[in-house]
C-alpha cells in the first residue's frame, strides 16, 4: 500500500485550513483527515454565542459540506482517533484498528476543557463547553426561567452567561479571582465590564472558589468555600482547556506547554508538524515562545504548515487577534498584553467605546478595545509590528481626536 503523502490529525479549523491550502498547492497528492467528532470542520465562536442563543442554524457551522471534501478528494476519517503514531515507520494506528502509511503528517488535534476536580463535577447537568455536541447539550437545559450557575469569568465563561441571559436564563458567574478576566484585566477594566453585565442581568461572586456540586432530585446545588450555597437547575464550567499532547508524547516529540514546534512549525521530526492550540510555537514580534488558543492563529498556523509541508519555508508571521461579543459589547484584543510596563486609556471606560494600550519600553505590544471603530484597528496593529518607539507620544495616544494613523509617520 502506499502511503499517504499528507495525514492531517484533527478536525477542527487548523486542520481543516491545512486539507484546502494542500489541495491547492498539490493537485494530486493523497490526503486524510483523521477526527474525533462526527462533523467535518467547523466553525466553534458561535457555539457560545448566536448558535447557544438559536439564532444560528447548525448547517450554518461548516465551513464547507462533507461533498466539498469528496469533490476535493480529500478523505475523511470522522468519528476516530489515531491511538499512536509509530515515527521510525510513519505509520498511525487508529481508534477503529485501521492503519496508515504517511509521508508528512500535521497534529492538529486543538485542545479539551479543564475539568474540575470536585464532588459532584461529573453530575449530568454540569457542562462544559467545546464541541458542537456540547453547545447543543447546554442549550437543551437553558429553557426560560431555568437558573445556572456559571463556573469561570474568562471570555468564554462571560459569552456563555451572556447567551444564557438572552435565552432567559438567570445566570450567576462564580469566579476565584478578584475580578472578571483575572489574567489580563486590570480593575478599572473590569468593573466597567461587570457591571454592564450586572445590568444586563448576570449575577457575580467573584473572589470565590466551589467546593461541591450536589444533586436532589432534579434540582443542583453549587457550594461555595464562603459557605454560601447557590440552587440551580445546571452548572456550566469554563476555567481553560488543556492542549492535546498525549499522541505527541507517545510519539516521542518534544511537548512543553503544547508541541513544541520551529518558526515553520516543524516538531523535532521534521516531517510531523503541529497548528492550531496545540502548538508551541516562537513568536517573532515578542522573541519568545507562545502557545494561544485564538481562532486567526488556528486559520493561520493551518494554512502555513501546509505551505511548508508542501516544501516552502515560511517562518511564522502573524500578530495573533482575538475577538468576543458579549451582549452589546464588541471586544477586540491583539498582541501579547503580557510585556507591557504601561497601561493607557484611549476614550473613556464609561463610554463602552475605548482602547486599553497596552505600551513596554514607550512600544506598542497589544490593545483591548471595547466597541471600536475598525479602522483604527490597522494602525495599531501596525504600530505593534513596527515596533515604533513612542515616547513623548502618550498624550496623543490617548487623545481620540488624533488619528491613531499621524502616530505612525511622527
Amino acid at each position: 500500500m502506499d502511503p499517504i503523502k499528507y495525514l492531517l490529525i484533527g478536525g477542527g479549523l487548523a486542520a481543516g485550513q491545512a486539507a484546502k491550502q494542500l489541495r491547492q498547492l498539490d493537485a494530486r497528492a493523497t490526503i486524510t483527515l483523521v477526527a474525533e467528532e462526527p462533523h467535518v470542520p467547523y466553525d466553534r465562536p458561535p457555539l457560545s454565542k448566536d448558535f447557544l442563543r438559536g439564532e444560528l442554524a447548525q448547517n450554518r457551522l461548516f465551513f464547507d459540506e462533507p461533498l466539498f471534501f469528496e469533490t476535493q478528494k480529500i478523505d475523511l476519517k470522522l468519528g476516530t482517533t489515531v491511538a499512536k503514531l509509530d515515527l521510525a515507520t510513519k505509520t498511525a494506528e487508529l481508534s477503529n484498528g485501521q492503519t496508515l502509511r504517511f509521508d508528512k503528517a500535521l497534529i492538529a488535534t486543538g485542545g479539551r476543557p479543564v475539568h474540575l476536580k470536585l464532588p459532584g463535577a461529573d453530575l449530568p447537568a454540569v457542562h462544559y463547553l467545546r464541541t458542537l455536541n456540547d453547545s447543543m447539550s447546554l442549550a437543551a437545559d437553558a429553557t426560560p426561567g431555568s437558573v445556572a450557575v456559571l463556573i469561570g469569568a474568562g471570555f468564554i465563561g462571560l459569552e456563555v452567561a451572556a447567551s444564557l441571559t438572552q435565552r432567559g436564563v438567570q445566570v450567576t458567574v462564580v469566579e476565584t479571582g478578584p475580578h472578571i478576566w483575572p489574567r489580563f484585566a486590570d480593575e478599572a477594566l473590569a468593573r466597567v465590564i461587570q457591571e454592564h453585565c450586572t445590568a444586563k442581568g448576570v449575577a457575580f461572586r467573584t473572589g470565590e472558589s466551589v467546593t461541591e456540586i450536589q444533586r436532589q432530585n432534579e434540582r443542583f446545588s453549587v457550594l461555595l468555600k464562603s459557605g454560601a450555597v447557590l440552587p440551580c437547575n445546571f452548572v456550566c464550567i469554563g476555567v481553560g482547556i488543556l492542549p492535546n499532547v498525549e499522541l505527541a508524547q507517545q510519539a516521542g516529540l518534544t511537548v512543553e506547554n503544547g508541541i513544541v514546534v520551529d518558526e515553520y512549525l516543524q516538531t523535532s521530526q521534521p516531517d510531523i508538524y503541529a497548528a492550531g492550540d496545540v502548538a508551541n510555537y516562537v513568536d517573532p514580534l515578542f522573541g519568545k515562545r507562545r502557545r494561544v488558543e485564538h481562532w486567526g492563529h488556528a486559520e493561520y498556523s493551518g494554512q502555513l504548515a501546509a505551505h511548508n509541508m508542501a516544501g516552502a519555508r515560511r517562518p511564522y508571521d502573524l500578530l495573533t487577534y482575538v475577538w468576543s461579543d458579549i451582549f452589546d459589547l464588541h471586544l477586540e484584543f491583539a498582541g501579547d498584553e503580557q510585556e507591557h510596563d504601561q497601561i493607557l486609556l484611549r476614550g473613556k471606560l464609561e463610554d463602552l467605546s475605548c482602547f486599553m494600550l497596552y505600551l513596554k519600553h514607550h512600544r506598542l505590544t497589544a490593545y483591548f478595545a471595547i466597541n471600536a471603530n475598525n479602522k483604527d484597528l490597522p494602525p495599531l496593529q501596525q504600530l505593534i509590528k513596527s515596533k515604533k518607539d513612542l515616547s513623548g507620544q502618550e498624550t496623543a495616544l490617548q487623545d481620540h481626536t488624533v488619528p491613531l494613523k499621524s502616530l505612525l509617520a511622527s
